[in-house]
């Protein structure tokens, strides 16, 4: 898979820890926290970006690191921490005006649930998590070749609830349960939209998150999509087609890092 953008960039070494990681050590670990917590050692450098984040005094960034290893540590997710900490600096650029929150599409077992609502409590953000909790949805045929992700990455709604309340702050935390073609795109938010974080895995999916995002996202905001190193996504998002029915010019689409990319609409 070394043509996909997740890939392509990696220096020569960590493409060689990788490849080590994968051959010798990966096969000897049996769940994917297991695995999750070997890969941190090398992982959590991922969020030395904030410690320059100016607008977080000095002591404060290093407890919000640690209560991001600790999520790392115990509950599993599909991100990596250099990934997740872009959209955790972009809610740290200003704190909410007017009712503003952040929506999350696609949550797994809620480890990046955790982790945004964390930074949506420090600066003010109301977060609302949308998930089907059954899985990702069934391909279909616009979906094109690649690896079939049905039915992966299932958890019920009450082990997100219990992962949140544990390691993340519950307080801001709302939750829409459902295929997003019921939920986001059938009933976009009625709230402002700082910012979007898309983890779906699914090029229907992806398009019926941001039929729901776009309409109620603020003049600054921003959406991020985890699902870059999909070519059926990646063809997606800068499909002008997709663009034109949702009402926008082709945003401007940066490769922040592997699986992730930042769309600036």
């Amino acid at each position: 898979m070394r043509s996909d953008p997740g890939f392509r960039h990696l220096s020569r070494l960590e493409k060689r820890v990788r490849d080590f990681y994968v051959r010798t050590i990966r096969p000897f670990l049996g769940t994917p926290l297991a695995q999750q917590r070997v890969k941190l050692v090398w992982d959590a450098w991922g969020y030395y970006p904030l410690l320059a984040n100016t607008t977080i005094p000095t002591r404060e960034r290093l407890g919000l690191i640690v209560r991001m290893l600790r999520i790392d540590w115990n509950v599993p997710h599909a991100h990596k921490p250099r990934e997740l900490v872009a959209v955790l600096s972009s809610i740290a650029e200003r704190p909410a005006r007017d009712g503003e929150s952040v929506v999350e599409a696609g949550c797994w077992m809620g480890g990046s649930t955790a982790k945004l609502s964390v930074f949506c409590q420090r600066f003010g953000y109301a977060l609302h998590t949308y998930d089907s909790f059954e899985g990702v949805e069934g391909r279909t045929s616009i979906e094109g070749s690649g690896t079939d992700f049905s039915g992966s990455y299932a958890a019920a709604l009450d082990i997100v609830r219990a992962n949140v309340a544990r390691y993340g702050e519950a307080s801001v935390c709302h939750y829409h349960k459902g295929w997003f073609a019921d939920t986001l795109a059938k009933s976009p938010p009625e709230f402002p939209v700082r910012g979007g974080y898309i983890d779906c895995d699914l090029v229907k999916g992806t398009s019926e998150a941001l039929s729901g995002l776009i309409p109620t996202l603020v003049d600054d905001g921003w959406i991020y999509s985890q699902d870059y190193h999909i070519t059926s996504v990646r063809e997606l998002l800068h499909s002008s087609e997709l663009w034109e029915r949702v009402g926008k010019a082709l945003p401007r689409i940066d490769h922040v890092y592997r699986n992730l990319a930042r769309l600036t609409v």
